[in-house]
């Protein structure tokens, strides 16, 4: 405790870097295909975070996701397999949505947040509390919403960025944008390739078997038409990585991913009626190689076919009615789980009232149908009440779930086809406050999940899963912002800080790996050419054993970095440097898998 002590004592009266949105408003011109996370969350905390953190944090979205969120992120070294703790929740309970479509694996019921590319996204939305109803399964503690954005403004511009950093790290990252007012096309291409050999702090030993190489290529595209948008979405991530080991083994092992996912959407409006129509592929494989130097591999893949059709429609200025059909079509296949399938229909109502100036509220409800168990009834319901220009009320309740994935379901030698879907209630209440400079937000929750399930050995040894859990999730949330320009001084000063109980109700145990206490907190300074930030990230302790008898100890990480802006002829330019880690301290948010010592990472972008 400690150390967090120090570090609120050293960012006191400060506030958080990235803004809680009181709602997003995007220009007429500007395009999110996500409509439902822009028209139905009035009830629910969103956070943004800008395309200018995402370019300090170019290898994941683990990296982005640390410094600027109260998610707890667990990794199996750096750039290995990287899982989400969002509100004490596991990985399967936080839903990753792309572009509006769920995109955890079909497989494992989780996103390998170090297998997601972030050079090409135009913004990360974090929606914090249950989204059952509009996103299905595993929007539990809540969803992080991936984004590109369509502008049909007159715009063309190439942008080219170098990297290079710390163990042998190397990438590029090029985008190309053409725009008009009624076309647009961007792709991104990404390549980063790293040694990873980074030190143990303290232990005389390096981080063997952790080289990774990754490459994404992302196209979107779209058309505007009289009353009507086609919009088209794609992205191809290729990735291998040798698995460190711990310090106390040594791993040959490696795996490879592959992801590919295409998202087509047409969109059609009048003054009453809205009309949205997507049609969505996801593919997704991994190879697991025990030995890298053997041939010999386990592989799992997966296709998914999404088709949804939207009809949306505004009896008048206070009342928006609409319903959605969803049809999903899963098939997976791999040398663990054999060759199966699964249907999914949805059927989705919401309905949105602004009761006045002051007050409004959203209904959702879902129903599903197909599956091979039982499909529970999704209702959720949030509402805002603003109750004078500087301060905000908001409320959100829901019932979610998570259904059983195809390694729970079907794995060799220990799966279980009669699992039942796991079904968790939450609340939270949210006040917001604003002020000239100043932001200022204070969430509670609280999460009740039954049928949790976990993988148990039986009498002989052999791990199987069973619905068994129930746990009770309350805590507090607080983010804040102060941001001031004095003649040419910029600044922004920003706390965040998480509570989080997270038990087992039947033993009264906190679950493992989810901290007691996050706090993370940025000072971010810019005069003309130059801009400087620091950032501070403070873990409590967690606990690594179902019994609460050992735990992995509390850490304070800080990074530092420089901007420079400087024009070449016409031709702007960038340098950053940043270093992190910068006290060099050893920590883990693993059990016996150390992260890096201190190491820099440099940037040079062009453009043109």
């Amino acid at each position: 405790m400690k150390g967090l002590y120090l570090f609120i004592a050293s960012f006191i009266c400060s506030a958080s870097l990235y803004a809680q949105l009181d709602s997003i408003q995007y220009l007429n011109e500007v395009v999110l295909v996500d409509s439902k996370l822009e028209e139905f969350s009035e009830g629910y905390t969103l956070t943004k975070i800008s395309d200018t953190l995402i370019s300090r944090n170019l290898v994941s979205l683990s990296d982005l996701l640390n410094f600027n969120s109260n998610i707890y992120i667990k990794e199996n070294g750096y750039g290995m397999v990287a899982s989400p703790s969002f509100r004490g929740t596991n990985a399967s309970q936080t839903a990753v949505i792309w572009n509006g479509i769920p995109i955890n694996s079909n497989l494992t019921g989780q996103t390998d947040f170090n297998t997601i590319a972030t050079a090409s996204l135009t913004n990360v939305i974090i929606r914090s509390g249950g989204g059952s109803s509009q996103y299905g399964s595993g929007a539990v503690g809540g969803s992080i919403h991936l984004n590109n954005t369509i502008e049909f403004t007159e715009n063309s511009s190439n942008e080219l960025t170098i990297y290079y950093g710390s163990y042998a790290s190397v990438g590029g990252i090029f985008k190309r944008k053409m725009a008009a007012e009624k076309k647009y096309l961007d792709m991104a291409v990404d390549f980063i390739s790293s040694d990873n050999d980074y030190e143990y702090v303290g232990l005389n030993r390096k981080n063997n078997n952790g080289e990774f190489n990754k490459l994404n290529i992302s196209m979107n595209g779209g058309l505007r038409l009289n009353n009507s948008s086609l919009i088209w979405n794609s992205n191809y991530f290729s990735g291998v990585r040798n698995l460190s080991g711990t310090i106390t083994s040594f791993n040959k092992d490696s795996y490879k991913d592959e992801t590919f996912r295409n998202l087509l959407t047409w969109n059609s409006t009048s003054k009453k009626w809205n009309n949205i129509i997507k049609g969505a592929h996801i593919f997704e494989r991994y190879q697991y190689y025990p030995n890298r130097e053997n041939v010999l591999y386990f592989e799992g893949k997966s296709n998914t076919i999404i088709g949804d059709y939207q009809l949306e429609y505004n009896i008048n200025e206070k009342i928006t009615v609409s319903s959605i059909l969803n049809l999903t079509h899963i098939k997976a296949e791999g040398a663990n789980i054999g060759n199966e399938s699964r249907n999914t229909l949805a059927a989705i109502f919401i309905w949105k009232q602004l009761v006045s100036d002051q007050l409004s509220y959203n209904i959702n409800i879902r129903q599903e149908f197909l599956n091979d168990f039982e499909n529970p009834l999704i209702v959720s319901i949030d509402t805002k009440y603003k109750i004078n220009q500087w301060y905000s009320l908001k409320a959100n309740a829901s019932k979610n779930y998570r259904v059983p994935t195809f390694n729970d379901l079907y794995w060799n030698n220990g799966g279980n086809i009669y699992l039942k879907p796991e079904i968790s209630y939450q609340g939270a209440i949210s006040n917001e406050f604003y002020f000239k400079y100043f932001l200022f937000n204070m969430n509670l929750f609280y999460i009740n999940s039954k049928d949790l399930i976990s993988w148990q050995p039986d009498i002989n040894g052999m791990f199987s899963p069973i619905n068994i859990s129930e746990t009770e999730n309350i805590g507090f949330e607080m983010a804040a912002k102060f941001s001031k320009s004095i003649q040419k001084n910029i600044f922004n000063i920003g706390i965040n800080y998480a509570y989080t109980s997270a038990k087992n109700i039947e033993t009264g145990k906190q679950l493992m790996y989810v901290p007691f206490h996050k706090v993370t907190g940025t000072i971010d300074y810019r005069i003309q050419q130059f801009n400087a930030y620091f950032q501070q990230l403070f873990n409590g302790n967690v606990f690594t054993t179902t019994d609460n008898s050992t735990d992995l100890d509390s850490y304070l990480v800080a990074n530092i970095g420089l901007d420079y802006f400087f024009l070449y002829k016409t031709m702007p330019i960038k340098i950053g440097f940043k270093i992190n880690n910068i006290f060099n301290i050893y920590y883990e948010n693993v059990a016996y898998r150390p992260m890096p010592n201190r190491n820099i990472q440099t940037t040079i972008t062009f453009k043109f």
